[in-house]
């Protein structure tokens, strides 16, 4: 039997979660949702998910004390998480100076609460389970 990962997906916006939900679960994943950081940080403990997609800008806990309370506590340390933004890309040709400086250190602060990826919204199927395959397959989780 192909036993696939959990993976616990928070995001304050409901459609996104919905359709994250969806798009997972048609992969083949099982996946636990959560709509704020303080839910989504007791999820994590409750569950113990294989990966954990979590949105920067939520109301409350934003995404970057929720990854870093994770990152800290010894039960869910050892799960990887997936920054989600809709603030802005730094790829993008038109951004240029301090609003480029802005989006990158936005990133370094993801990376530095604990992230192993920091993903801009919209962001196609494809990108979206190719790095939560990649991720889980690098951790060692089954996918």
């Amino acid at each position: 039997m192909d036993v696939k990962a959990r993976i616990l997906v928070v995001d304050d916006r409901e459609r996104t979660v919905r359709t994250m939900q969806r798009l997972l679960m048609q992969a083949g994943y099982q996946v636990i949702t959560a709509l704020d950081g303080l839910a989504g940080l007791k999820k994590a403990r409750q569950e113990l998910p294989d990966l954990i997609i979590l949105d920067v800008m939520m109301p409350g806990l934003d995404g970057y004390e929720v990854c870093r309370r994770l990152h800290l506590d010894p039960e869910t340390t050892h799960i990887p998480v997936i920054l989600l933004t809709g603030v802005g890309r730094v790829d993008t040709p038109t951004v240029r100076g301090a609003a480029l400086r802005t989006r990158i250190g936005q990133q370094e602060k993801g990376f530095d609460s604990g992230a192993v990826e920091f993903l801009n919204k919209p962001i196609t199927k494809e990108k979206l389970l190719n790095r939560v395959k990649s991720i889980l397959w690098l951790g060692g989780s089954l996918d």
